[in-house]
């Protein structure tokens, strides 16, 4: 619920620093996710045949550092007292009233009603954790994969294959939010109800 300023104006839904923070987070994973569509992943450090795909799998990882560091800052940012709204807006499954409100937001949906722009929406929340945790299991993955392709830290080939892995998986996760985020926003723009400065 948007908050009442002492001048008597409502309280933004999301702070300043949030916002940049999505739209920061969220502008490198566009670009990291179109380099892994076209990259080939080599079978080891200095292996594969150089061509435009081998190059693209290494601007792919040069960049990823600065998607870690942005997710990273992402977390910090919100878990903070003073964030806006904060960690626990992203996962209202986890307290049993917001659960309800959930709920009941999902069978407005069903019925073609859609949460109230002015109020923070339990189910926007749900979709904006859920993708941020799919994301950070990208990150992870990701990280280590530079560690052992681009520092001398010994990291067996077996764990970089499963990685890969992994990183191919949630990439998949990932662009279901992507997509999901964007099909949100244009059904409220042509519902005419634009969410487009709401959402962070």
């Amino acid at each position: 619920m948007s908050r009442a300023m002492p001048g008597g104006g409502a309280q933004p839904k999301y702070d300043v620093v949030t916002r940049w923070l999505h739209a920061a987070l969220a502008s490198a994973v566009v670009v990291d996710l179109a380099l892994m569509s076209v990259m080939h992943v080599p079978p080891g450090p200095g292996l594969g045949v150089r061509d435009w795909h081998r190059q693209a799998f290494e601007l792919h990882c040069r960049f990823g550092p600065v998607v870690a560091a942005l997710c990273v800052l992402h977390w910090l940012w919100i878990c903070l007292p003073f964030a806006r709204p904060g960690v626990g807006y992203l996962f209202p499954w986890l307290r049993r009233d917001r659960r309800a409100v959930l709920g009941g937001e999902i069978r407005n949906l069903v019925r073609g009603t859609l949460p109230d722009p002015q109020e923070l929406s339990p189910f926007v929340g749900s979709v904006h954790g859920l993708g941020l945790c799919a994301v950070t299991s990208s990150v992870i993955g990701g990280a280590i994969s530079y560690l052992g392709y681009f520092t001398p830290i010994p990291v067996p080939g077996r764990i970089l294959h499963w990685c890969t892995i992994e990183l191919i998986v949630t990439s998949y996760f990932v662009w279901t939010f992507v997509i999901a985020h964007g099909f949100m926003a244009a059904v409220h723009t042509f519902a005419g109800r634009p969410q487009l400065r709401a959402l962070p």
